[in-house]
């Protein structure tokens, strides 16, 4: 780590990417986000729940803080049971439910263990499970006043029904969670909308004035370029003039799906999750 701006804390990798922004990345599983304003914080989705987030972010910051998550998916609601409450889209609520995420927990971990890049292993908390926390909804264009900085919600269906953005207009930085990621978009399990809500959920963001985006996954801010292609992308897929390739992701979930490219944009789908 000969990056002054990194840093390891209970195993996580922290680095302030942004003034007062700090990208805490999840033993390689996901990424969680921290913004601070003047008089409070906003912890951007919380990960899997491997480890102790709580004390990550207590390190960085003494200021109150509001959990926010961009889904309900659980490598991103897995650690809210540690600060009692987090907002969430309520399309998301199902999902999200402390059951429903305990149901694959065991399963989801040995999966997650054996992954690419995944060095938390020795982090993970013994008996660690997801637990309780209170839902809060969000709405759209919903403002949470930071002091200084602000974030508004953004709906953006699709990788999910009730997946959402974070704009920080001051700034001109989008927190995005899975709905624009350098790598696929996933729009095929179970829980996703479809491809022609998230073709209409970007052409609305593609009109917000920011520039650069923060993704869920791997740590490298995106540049708003991306959506165009990203756009372009589902459009053919809705028209159905995309001519995708086969691919495996079966590890993810037992619904099939393949996989269309434009441009730096792609996105992984299935006829069910089309229109």
């Amino acid at each position: 780590m000969d990056n002054i701006n990194l840093q390891r804390i209970e195993g996580y990798t922290v680095q302030l990417v942004a003034e007062d922004v700090w990208a805490i990345d999840e033993f390689g599983a996901d990424i969680i986000y921290l913004v601070k304003g003047e008089k409070s914080a906003a912890v951007i989705d919380t990960g899997s729940g491997f480890g102790n987030l709580k004390k990550v972010i207590e390190t960085l910051t003494d200021l109150p803080y509001v959990v926010l998550n961009t889904h309900g998916h659980l490598d991103h609601v897995g650690g809210n049971h540690e600060f009692g409450k987090a907002y969430l889209s309520e399309k998301d609520f199902k999902m999200a439910d402390t059951e429903k995420l305990r149901s694959g927990w065991k399963k989801y971990v040995e999966k997650t263990k054996k992954e690419p890049g995944f060095y938390g292993t020795e982090y993970i908390i013994e008996g660690r499970e997801p637990g309780d926390f209170q839902m809060l909804p969000l709405s759209e264009h919903q403002i949470f006043d930071l002091g200084g900085r602000s974030l508004e919600v953004l709906f953006t269906p699709g990788h999910t029904p009730g997946s959402v953005v974070f704009l920080d207009r001051k700034n001109k930085f989008l927190f995005a969670g899975d709905s624009v990621v350098s790598t696929p978009i996933l729009i095929f399990d179970t829980y996703s909308s479809t491809v022609k809500e998230y073709a209409e959920g970007l052409k609305k963001l593609d009109k917000e004035d920011f520039e650069l985006i923060f993704p869920g996954h791997f740590l490298r801010p995106i540049g708003k370029a991306i959506l165009h292609d990203l756009i372009t992308c589902a459009d053919k897929i809705v028209e159905g003039t995309a001519t995708p390739e086969p691919i495996d992701f079966s590890h993810m979930s037992s619904e099939p799906a393949v996989l269309y490219k434009y441009g730096k944009g792609n996105i992984a789908y299935n006829d069910k999750h089309i229109c």
